[in-house]
């Protein structure tokens, strides 16, 4: 059995756990990473599909004399089909699992985004297409919150889910940076076909290297990774590294785990290479709940209220601006091509950065002691206040083109703060249900991306294109949910 205290000796080294508890090989590749990665390029993907209209709309209305009204509607339909399936992730991933559910759902809405050039000549066509691309989506996000659950240890959740989230960020940043020079120089059509082509490359990664449980990895799994993974909230403060032998079917933990043993990892079966795991009894805490007793017991939860109602008012900015924020650019005096482009994708990069720094931040100043709702309520507060405060200096005052760009460049940037806040909430009430509270929270915050869009069209025509009205209103969202989330949000286990 491995001695800890001589992990070096052994040749065994804890970098990828951040913990001495689960030391592995020197060169080894922790497995969760996988999912890192193309949970990352997944979203990132979904994302671009799913943004890419904001765009290339600008286009297209040009081109077939779309009104501001029908822009709005155009704009909202992918909501109005990406509401309709979020319930449904849970049921799905607990039938045929969370790979396969993403898997078909994000294939499917890649393929659909390839009819939008020729479904655009008929404004039926093409909100018909973006409704369908809608609903194959609406899994993706209760689906990633499943696997991760079952991928990501406790103690790095915050930092790894982080990492995963901002995929979706580095989604926008390269539709908004790249589609207003694909626009210019070749053709809205031709974004929809390189974007959406390129996409299906995703498929093939996430069909290789995913599987529904990290034992069933393809290309097998460190014993002490796997157990590291399988570690509870309450075992972090006192448990040790777990002491594995080849009774317990993981394989030796001694001088052969630095060289790599063939013993020493879970095959795709889930046994050792070399070995059979035994048998594993299920205990009473692992019997599966009814679908719609999880839903209800959720639902009476103030936890998952809060995060419903915060998620509602923040979502309303957040799509907003998310569909129509290249349209305001160019109203404020930026010019199409490149500096579109620059302008477009800054925030983006910027909600990158924040994301992925406080979601470590997270994980840090709670393995020091501050408590995971300390941590949950600042940063879902700033993700809220910053946001409503600066929409109102920009409905209000008055700003220069470039003061009114700086600012709403802080505006949504904000947003980052929400990957290390508010939405690991989702994962924080019920890690065993996550894709439900995801499923849940991503329904209610859905109906504004339908909303938010269509009223914006309808405002900009009934005010002569003056965005203060849209802005006033995001803003009081914004600073309505921050309030909530101060005085009731919670990070307490439901279920």
């Amino acid at each position: 059995m491995f001695d800890k205290t001589n992990s070096k000796e052994n040749g065994l080294t804890n970098h990828s756990t951040g913990s001495n508890r689960y030391p592995t090989p020197k060169y080894y590749f922790p497995r969760r990473y996988l999912l890192v990665m193309t949970g990352f390029l997944g979203l990132c993907m979904a994302y671009i599909l799913r943004v890419l209209i904001s765009t290339a709309v600008i286009d297209m209305q040009t081109e077939y004399n779309y009104s501001d009204s029908f822009k709005g509607l155009l704009l909202a339909s992918f909501f109005m089909g990406y509401l309709s399936t979020q319930l449904l992730a849970q049921p799905l991933c607990d039938k045929i699992g969370g790979k396969r559910t993403l898997l078909f759902g994000l294939s499917l809405s890649i393929i659909s985004s390839l009819f939008v050039p020729l479904a655009a000549q008929s404004k039926v066509a093409v909100v018909f297409v973006r409704i369908f691309t809608g609903i194959t989506q609406g899994i993706t996000y209760p689906t990633m919150n499943w696997l991760m659950s079952r991928w990501y240890p406790v103690s790095e959740r915050s930092s790894l889910a982080s990492k995963t989230w901002t995929g979706a960020y580095f989604g926008t940043i390269l539709v908004d940076f790249i589609s207003p020079l694909i626009l210019k120089y070749l053709g809205w059509k031709q974004a929809f076909y390189i974007f959406a082509g390129t996409a299906l490359s995703w498929s093939l990664l996430w069909a290789i290297f995913i599987k529904d449980d990290p034992k069933d990895v393809i290309i097998g799994i460190h014993p002490n990774e796997l157990a590291f993974i399988n570690e509870t909230e309450d075992q972090l403060p006192s448990e040790k590294s777990p002491l594995i032998n080849n009774n317990s079917g993981y394989g030796s933990i001694n001088q052969e785990v630095a060289s790599d043993n063939r013993s020493d990892y879970f095959a795709p079966n889930g046994a050792s290479l070399d070995q059979e795991l035994p048998p594993i009894k299920q205990k009473d805490d692992d019997i599966e709940l009814p679908y719609f007793k999880v839903v209800k017991i959720l639902l009476s939860s103030k936890a998952l209220l809060t995060l419903l109602y915060f998620n509602l008012v923040t979502s309303w900015g957040f799509y907003l601006l998310l569909m129509w924020y290249p349209t305001w650019l160019l109203s404020v005096g930026v010019q199409s091509g490149i500096e579109l482009s620059f302008f477009n994708a800054l925030p983006y990069i910027i909600s990158v950065i924040i994301a992925m720094v406080t979601g470590v931040a997270a994980d840090k100043f709670m393995a020091r002691g501050v408590k995971k709702i300390i941590v949950r309520k600042v940063l879902g507060a700033l993700s809220a206040v910053i946001p409503g405060v600066f929409l109102f200096l920009i409905a209000f005052c008055k700003l220069s083109d470039k003061t009114q760009i700086a600012f709403m460049v802080i505006v949504v940037c904000s947003n980052g703060f929400a990957a290390a806040g508010s939405q690991m909430v989702t994962l924080d009430i019920s890690p065993r249900y996550a894709g439900v509270t995801m499923g849940i929270g991503n329904f209610v915050a859905t109906i504004p991306g339908i909303l938010g869009p269509l009223i914006a069209g309808v405002l900009l025509e009934k005010f002569n294109s003056s965005w203060t009205q849209i802005f006033s209103m995001s803003g009081a969202f914004y600073l309505s949910g921050a309030v909530i989330w101060i005085l009731f949000a919670s990070s307490d286990k439901v279920l």
